[in-house]
Formats: structure tokens, C-alpha cells, sequence
């Protein structure tokens, strides 16, 4: 019996390495795509361009058929003030570009490699869910791969293949490195109710489970990774966390 195949897309760093490390880590063939190389050891690398089509087609031609598809590369440009009314129209294209377009053509090069049974896992965000205000492109972006979540786990079910995203909150990558220095020193605005970011191996064990067959009747959820952020409304103070007995 051969092990099961993953594509990661962002695999040199944040969720897409932890995410890669992940299924490594449950027997996995894992292949990487990124325009740089993953340093994991035991990771198959395929240096290319989410953006750039004819890339991924020669990638998905290299790697043959797979089990599970998990386009995991993103950014997040993050100046002070993310608004449509200052935003740059190219940061807003460059965003749109990677984290929509990106996984658009990232699924279109990889879908009919898919197994049957096979499983997509995306990559939202808890923007996706609750507002985050100065973060237009971003969450424009995130939004409608909540939307696209849905609209393939129906599209693409005849042939048994399920789509579910995960939606991080905050989380310990260095796409977050200044909320990661605020957290450490004290000083965060920021309110979570676990009282800590998630790290990216918490968010990329909810992958795989949303992957394996552990989840076969599972399709077309969005799933927050978010230590109940989400869940919160606004204004009311979390419970602090008691001192263990």
C-alpha cells in the first residue's frame, strides 16, 4: 500500500511549512510548491508561482495523481492603514492576486489530479467571519475563499472529492512577527480569548484531520482555528484565565 500524496502550496513558511511538516509527520508523500524551497527534510520541492499558470500546470504534470490538495500561500500586506480609501490599487491587485486568483489556478491546475474520494482543504481566515477593520484586501480576499469553500465541495462532490477550509485567528508565523512582539512584551491590543495566538502546527493539524479520511463526511465547512475569537461579541470582557489548582 503506497502512502497517501498531499500538494502544499506556501510550503517554505508559516501554515504552509507546519502544514507540510504535518502530514510528513502522519506518513505522507508530501510535495512542496513555493517559490522557495522548503527546508524540511523528507518534503518533495517544486520552486514555482502560485500566480503563474503555466507553472502550476508543469507542477501538477511532474507530480501526477494526489490525495489532497492544500493551497496554503497567502500574504497579508500590512501597512498602518489597510482601507479601500488608501490602499494602493497595487497592493490591493497583489493581494487578490496570490491569495484568490492563486488558489483559483492552484485548484484548476491540480483538480483533475485529484483521486476520487480525494479531499481540497483552504486556507480563510477568521476575517473571513468577524470584522477586522484596515484590512480590505485581505479580507476581500479571505471572504471568497469562504465562498469558493462552498460553492466547489458542491461542484466537485460528484466524483466524492470534499472542499473545507480552515479559518486561522492570529497566529505565530512572521506574517504576524509585529502581533507576535505585542503578545510577548504585554502591550497587544489585541483580546483572544485562549489569551495567546494559535501556533501554526495547531492550525495545520486541523488541516490534516479536515483532510483525512478521519473527516469523510465532512465537506464544505469553515472551520475557525481561532481559540474562540469568533465567537465573541465585541465589548464584553473575557474571562481570565484561572491559576491552575
Amino acid at each position: 500500500m503506497t502512502n497517501p500524496i498531499v500538494v502544499v502550496t506556501g510550503a517554505s513558511g508559516g501554515i504552509g511549512s507546519a502544514t507540510a511538516a504535518c502530514f510528513l509527520e502522519a506518513g505522507w508523500e508530501v510535495h512542496g510548491i513555493d517559490r522557495k524551497e522548503c527546508p524540511i527534510a523528507g518534503v518533495t520541492n517544486h520552486v514555482c508561482d502560485v500566480t503563474k499558470e503555466a507553472e502550476l500546470l508543469a507542477a501538477a504534470e511532474a507530480i501526477g495523481a494526489i490525495d489532497a490538495l492544500v493551497p496554503a500561500a497567502g500574504i497579508n500586506l500590512r501597512p498602518s492603514d489597510n482601507s479601500a480609501t488608501k490602499l494602493s490599487l497595487d497592493a490591493w491587485d497583489r493581494t487578490i492576486a496570490v491569495n484568490l486568483t492563486g488558489v483559483m489556478l492552484t485548484v484548476r491546475a491540480f483538480r483533475p489530479r485529484l483521486r476520487a474520494d480525494g479531499s481540497i482543504v483552504l486556507i480563510a481566515s477568521v476575517a473571513a467571519i468577524s470584522a477586522i477593520p484596515r484590512t480590505d484586501a485581505y479580507t476581500a480576499s479571505k471572504g471568497a475563499i469562504a465562498a469558493l469553500t462552498r460553492s466547489w465541495a458542491v461542484d466537485f462532490s460528484a466524483d466524492g472529492i470534499r472542499v473545507n477550509c480552515v479559518a486561522p485567528g492570529p497566529t505565530d508565523t512572521d506574517m504576524m512577527s509585529d502581533i507576535r512582539e505585542s503578545f510577548a512584551s504585554g502591550s497587544s491590543s489585541i483580546e483572544l480569548p485562549q489569551q495567546r495566538m494559535a501556533t501554526a502546527d495547531e492550525v495545520a493539524r486541523t488541516i490534516r484531520f479536515l483532510a483525512s479520511s478521519e473527516a469523510s463526511y465532512v465537506s464544505g465547512a469553515i472551520l475557525p482555528v481561532d481559540g474562540g475569537a469568533s465567537a465573541h461579541m465585541a465589548g464584553i470582557p473575557f474571562p481570565r484565565r484561572r491559576a491552575p489548582r
